[in-house]
C-alpha cells in the first residue's frame, strides 16, 4: 500500500516561518518533520510514498529526501498548486494504487497503522478515518440548561464523546472519482460518501497525535523532544 503525504499546504498558521521553508522541513530537535513521518511509515511497513507538494516546495523537499533511498523508502512526487486536499489526490491519481493511505504532513503519531488497515479490510470500507478519543480541551467546559443553571462541569476534559480526526485516512481507489480540483477531503468528499451511504468507518484510538500546524503546538512538540518524552 502506498502513502500519499499531503505536504503542499500553504502553512498559513505558521507564517512567516513557512514563507521560507515548507512544513515538511521544519526542524524538531535535530531532525525535520518529514523524517519523523518517514520513520513512522517505515515502522508500519509502508515504504512507497507519494509526496503531494506545490511547485514552490518540490525543489526544497526533493533536495533533502530525493528518491528516499537513503531513508529506506521509495518516494515519488506530484505537483499541484493549492487545489485542496482532494484536488491534490486527483492530481496524483496515476501514482496511487487500488488502496492507499492519506497522511496529513503536519501530524506526528504512534498509531498502529497495520491494525487500522486490518479493520478497513475487514469492514469492506471505501474510507476509514483515524479518530482520536483522547484529545484534551484547554479549558473547562459546562453544560447549561434553559434556566441558565449549570448541570455539568468538567475541567479540561478529554473528547471521548466526539472523537477528533487525526489526519490519517485509508481510501479505496473509487474515492478518487470524487476528488476534483479545488475540493477538500473533509468538506466535499466525505459528505458525498456519507450521503450516498458508502461504507465509511472510524478507527477509534487513544494513541496520541501531535499537530505541528501552529506555533503553540510546534513548541510543545519541540519541548517533548528536548525532554525525550515524545511518544513516537
Amino acid at each position: 500500500m502506498k502513502a500519499a503525504i499531503l505536504a503542499g499546504g500553504a502553512g498559513t498558521r505558521l507564517y512567516p516561518l513557512t514563507a521560507y521553508i515548507p512544513k515538511a522541513l521544519i526542524p524538531i530537535g535535530n531532525r525535520y518533520v518529514i523524517e519523523y513521518i518517514i520513520d513512522y511509515l517505515k515502522k508500519n511497513e509502508i515504504t512507497d510514498l507519494v509526496m503531494l507538494v506545490s511547485q514552490n516546495e518540490i525543489d526544497l523537499i526533493r533536495n533533502h529526501i530525493d528518491d528516499g533511498a537513503r531513508f529506506g523508502v521509495h518516494v515519488e512526487y506530484s505537483v499541484a498548486e493549492r487545489v485542496g486536499t482532494a484536488g491534490a489526490l486527483s492530481a496524483a491519481k496515476d501514482l496511487l494504487g487500488d488502496r492507499f493511505l492519506v497522511y496529513y504532513g503536519d501530524v506526528l503519531t504512534n498509531l498502529d497503522l497495520m491494525d487500522m488497515v486490518e479493520l478497513h479490510i475487514r469492514k469492506g470500507a471505501v474510507c476509514t478515518l483515524a479518530l482520536s478519543t483522547s484529545v484534551p480541551i484547554e479549558y473547562g467546559v459546562a453544560r447549561v440548561n434553559t434556566d441558565s443553571r449549570i448541570t455539568f462541569f468538567e475541567e479540561k476534559p478529554v473528547l471521548k464523546e466526539y472523537p477528533v480526526s487525526m489526519g490519517i485516512n485509508i481510501f479505496e481507489k473509487e474515492v478518487l472519482s470524487l476528488c476534483k480540483p479545488n475540493t477538500d477531503i473533509a468538506q466535499h468528499v466525505l459528505p458525498i460518501l456519507l450521503r450516498e451511504g458508502k461504507p465509511v468507518y472510524a478507527y477509534l484510538t487513544e494513541k496520541r497525535h501531535y499537530d505541528i500546524g501552529t506555533f503553540k503546538s510546534l513548541e510543545e512538540v519541540r519541548q517533548l523532544v528536548e525532554n525525550n518524552s515524545l511518544l513516537l
